[in-house]
Formats: C-alpha cells, sequence, structure tokens
C-alpha cells in the first residue's frame, strides 16, 4: 500500500515527459530526392582499385543539400534532400564510373577485397552557389599494400541550372557531382595503370 504513491507518482512523470516529446516539431520531409547519374561512358581499369567513401564535413555527408549564401555562409535548401547520404551516392557513381571490360575492378570497401591501389577522396565543396552547382574534390591515390600516396589531385566542376526553381537548382548539383565524379575516374584510370594487382 505504500509504495501506490510512488507508482502513481512514477507514472505522472513519465507521461509528462512523453507529453513533453510529443510537442516537438516534426522535421519537414522532402518533395523530392535526387541521385547522382552514372556515366555516359564507363572506364577500364587495368588493376583491382578499392573505392572508399569520401570524407566530407558533417553538413555535406548526410542527405542535405546545402546553398552558400552572404560572406559564404551555408545554409540547408529545404523541400529538396539526396536519396542517401551524399558521400554515399559519390562513392557508388565513382564504383560505376569504371567497366568490367578491363583486367581490374573498381570495389566498394565494404567488400573487404583488396587492390593494388585504393583511393582516398575528400569532398572540399558541394554547394548551390545562386543557380550554380558546385563540386571540388580532393583524391589521394594510395599503394594497396603499403598505403603509401601513389598521385595527387583536385578536381572541380560546376553546372548551371536551367532555371532558378528548387528542383532544377538541385540537378544542377547533381550533374556538378557527375562531371567531378567523372574527372576522379579518369584520373584514378590514369594514375593505377600498369600496379601489380593484389587479391
Amino acid at each position: 500500500m505504500r509504495s501506490t504513491p510512488h507508482r502513481i507518482g512514477f507514472l505522472a512523470m513519465v507521461l509528462g515527459l512523453s507529453a513533453c516529446v510529443s510537442v516537438l516539431p516534426e522535421q519537414p520531409k522532402p518533395k523530392a530526392l535526387y541521385q547522382i547519374a552514372g556515366p555516359a561512358t564507363k572506364i577500364a581499369l587495368s588493376s583491382h582499385i578499392v573505392i572508399r567513401e569520401p570524407d566530407a564535413p558533417r553538413l555535406f555527408a548526410s542527405r542535405n543539400i546545402a546553398a552558400k549564401g552572404p560572406q559564404d555562409g551555408l545554409r540547408v535548401v529545404e523541400g529538396i534532400a539526396w536519396a542517401d547520404r551524399m558521400t554515399r551516392l559519390l562513392q557508388v557513381a565513382m564504383v560505376d564510373a569504371f567497366s568490367s571490360d578491363g583486367a581490374g575492378l573498381a570495389v566498394d570497401d565494404a567488400t573487404g577485397v583488396s587492390g593494388a591501389a585504393e583511393l582516398y577522396w575528400r569532398v572540399a565543396d558541394f554547394t548551390l552557389e545562386g543557380n550554380e552547382g558546385v563540386c571540388e574534390l580532393q583524391l589521394t591515390l594510395l599503394d594497396g599494400r603499403t598505403r603509401q600516396p601513389l598521385a595527387q589531385t583536385k578536381v572541380n566542376a560546376r553546372a548551371a541550372s536551367t532555371s532558378d526553381k528548387v528542383q532544377a537548382r538541385a540537378k544542377a548539383l547533381a550533374d556538378a557531382g557527375q562531371a567531378c565524379v567523372d574527372k576522379a575516374a579518369a584520373f584514378v584510370a590514369a594514375e593505377s595503370e600498369g600496379l601489380t594487382r593484389t587479391d
């Protein structure tokens, strides 16, 4: 009998907390989701290459689409989003940029397969600037055995939007990402030419 008031007090506290949680605003759901399209032409590889998911600032490494404002301040564009983490979409697009016609293959780092080289890369910029999509990637090709750097470069691309509507601007950013991936894939293929394959 003595424990009843305690139980009632505990129940009131739990109900009070649940009421607080229910009044929190829900995150708005995007009206459209975007992906980075695969390349029109795929590149053959002479060696197996491991493609890691690129590093990126937290805002870029999410489903948010960011735009630059005054003094380069960044804001999340409402109503649109990536279909997955932007960094994962770039990784998939990079793997898809290579064909299976050559002696080597591009593989996701999650497969656990080793390669003659490994791509470590970083997203330096992936934003909307007005009606333009802007992408900049920093790439380092590492030796698959020693992890020593073999080659480094930076690639960038811009794509203009067909209008100032938010959906057209998102498409421009996706196009800039695809163009960046195409340039990055050409770098990987050229720098990995002639490397000894590892199994």
